[in-house]
Order: structure tokens, then C-alpha cells, then sequence
């Protein structure tokens, strides 16, 4: 009885100490040793996928990084950046209009963009509407669909300027995600959207939908940004350098492996293969902050300050986190403040 006592002894520490041992190769860097530094990434599912993060976490680059990566979807960038003010994530991202609405709320800093458009890319937005409706004048007096608290407010609202029509003259419908959208369309409760990527395909399936027009006729340019908590910027500053070189190895990837991106694009969003290299061929992905990011951002932001919709004003250089980027990737930070 002794020795099975004793062997049973044995065989609870051997197995404490294999768990210790798994644990601790787990959360440190196979290669350097190094323990890997957890980090909370929102990440969008809807406006785009975020497959550069996607691509960093899928092929591990992040852990070589030495970072642990805990990555969280959300609809849009704006839900990235209501997780981030409730310390839900570490890290958000979001395109412009949400995150200037944004950047007076909480502790919020800037560390990079992420997305620039282009010509290419502005047209493969496209603003779609139900039968009945044949141009864009037949606008006035019908249904929008808009996500809100998203930049798919300001592109509708310069969209509506550029046509002559007065906002009061339509009615928006809110909704939350894109399946909410499909189905306001379906249903008839929606008349008109504005939509890209592989949720046109989607939109343009449903019976009697229809192109009328594409952004770039509202003649506005499109970026989005990489945003985290300036107190976790200021403690963490090497994670947020490797976090940069982790990310920017995702966009090396999705560049190189287009079939790659596509298969990481199925099994984590459902996207079709097809949908998502047709997409990839006008997606121009950034890291980088330069002279057109502030000039971008600073018209943008006095547009909401004049239309009363930026209910409070704040310095906008205040907001920026660059070092890391000028560390990590000094030739992309030609912005200095």
C-alpha cells in the first residue's frame, strides 16, 4: 500500500509539473523564450474583416512578436471603439467619422492607420436602391439605411449635398449589423443603402435591387484607423512596437497570399473565396501616419464641429500615439507634431 501510495504521489506531481510545463510554453515565445504579453484586439467582422489582423493572428505572427493575441469580433470599427472605452480591448480600429466622434470619449490615442482608399476602391462602394427608384434624384422623400455612428453617415450626408437634397427630405432607418440591413431591404423597410465588398453581392441578390450611382460621385476619400488606450501605450510601449511589425507582417501576407487570405476570410467570416479576391485587388492596406492623415482628419473633424454633430471640440495632435510607429517603422511616421 506504501509504494502505490507513493507512486500515486509521484504520478500527481509528475503531472503538476507537465502542466506547469505546458503552461509556460504556451504563453512564451517558442523561439526567444520570451513570455508573450496578452493583448485585447477588437476587430470588425462587417466593414472590410480586418484581415491583415486576421492574416498576423492566423499565421502567428503576433506570438512571434512576442504577444499573446485575444481577438474579438464586432459588427463595425465603432463597436471596436465602444469595447475600448470600456476596457473591453486593449485595441480598436475605426474609419474616420467614428473615430473622430469618437476621440473626445475616454483616454483614446491614435497609433496608425490602416486603410487608405483609392479612385478603385471609392467606386467598388456603391449606393443601391429598390425598384420603383431609377436615379438618384428619386432620392427625396424615400427610406435610407444607414449603420450609425458610422462613417456611412457622412458619406450619405455629402452624397445627399452633392445631389441637392436636404436631409430633412428623407427618412433614416437605423440599423445595427448588415444582416439587420438585408433584411430592412427584404421587408421593405429600407429603399436605399450604401454598401461594398461582399455585402454588395449580397444587396444586388435581393430582388430588384439595383446600382444607382457609387461614392465616388459624393467626392469623398476614406481611411481607417488603429486606435488603443493611452495608458496601455504608455505601460506597454515594446508590445505596442511588436504589435505594429506583427500587423504590418499581415499585410505583407494578405499581398503575397491572396488564395491564403481568402481560405482565413471563409473560416472566420463565411466570406466566399470569390468574394473575398475580388475585394483583395482594390483593398489598400496602410501602416502609416503621414501629412494627408492629419489634413484628413482636421477637415473632417471641422465638418462635424460646423454641422453640430462633434458636440465637444479637442486638439487633435493630443490624440496621436506615434512613437511606436516612428520606433517600429520610421520611414511610415512622416507626420512629426
Amino acid at each position: 500500500m506504501k509504494h502505490k501510495s507513493k507512486l500515486v504521489a509521484f504520478g500527481f506531481a509528475a503531472s503538476i509539473l507537465l502542466a506547469g510545463c505546458s503552461s509556460q510554453s504556451a504563453s512564451t515565445n517558442s523561439e526567444s523564450g520570451k513570455e508573450l504579453k496578452e493583448v485585447k484586439i477588437g476587430i470588425d467582422t462587417a466593414a472590410g474583416g480586418s484581415l491583415q489582423i486576421r492574416a498576423a493572428n492566423s499565421e502567428g505572427y503576433f506570438n512571434k512578436q512576442d504577444i499573446d493575441p485575444k481577438i474579438s469580433n464586432f459588427a463595425y470599427g465603432i463597436d471596436t471603439i465602444n469595447a475600448l472605452l470600456t476596457e473591453q480591448t486593449d485595441t480598436g480600429l475605426a474609419a474616420d467619422y467614428a473615430l473622430l466622434n469618437s476621440l473626445n470619449r475616454g483616454d483614446l490615442v491614435v497609433l496608425s492607420s490602416l486603410t487608405h482608399s483609392t479612385d478603385e476602391t471609392i467606386k467598388k462602394s456603391e449606393f443601391l436602391a429598390v425598384e420603383g427608384i431609377a436615379k438618384p434624384s428619386q432620392l427625396k422623400g424615400k427610406r435610407i439605411g444607414v449603420a450609425k455612428g458610422t462613417v456611412f453617415e457622412y458619406h450619405w450626408a455629402k452624397y445627399l449635398e452633392h445631389l441637392g437634397i436636404n436631409e430633412k427630405d428623407i427618412k433614416y432607418v437605423p440599423y445595427s449589423t448588415p444582416d439587420e440591413a438585408i433584411v430592412g431591404v427584404k421587408k421593405g423597410d429600407i429603399d436605399a443603402i450604401l454598401a461594398s465588398g461582399a455585402l454588395l453581392e449580397k444587396f444586388k441578390a435581393i430582388k430588384g435591387v439595383h446600382k444607382i450611382d457609387d461614392l465616388s460621385s459624393a467626392g469623398v476619400s476614406v481611411s481607417s484607423y488603429l486606435v488603443a488606450n493611452k495608458t496601455f501605450v504608455e505601460k506597454n510601449p515594446e508590445t505596442i512596437v511588436n504589435l505594429l511589425k506583427a500587423i504590418k507582417e499581415g499585410i505583407a501576407y494578405v499581398k503575397e497570399n491572396p488564395d491564403g487570405t481568402a481560405e482565413i476570410a471563409y473560416k472566420e467570416l463565411k466570406i466566399k473565396k470569390e468574394d473575398t479576391l475580388r475585394d483583395l485587388k482594390t483593398s489598400n492596406y496602410t501602416l502609416e501616419f503621414t501629412q494627408e492623415d492629419i489634413d484628413h482628419l482636421t477637415d473632417m473633424k471641422k465638418w462635424l464641429l460646423d454641422r453640430g454633430l462633434l458636440k465637444k471640440d479637442y486638439n487633435l495632435e493630443d490624440k496621436l500615439a506615434l512613437d511606436a510607429l516612428q520606433n517600429a517603422f520610421p520611414e511610415a511616421a512622416t507626420y512629426k507634431k
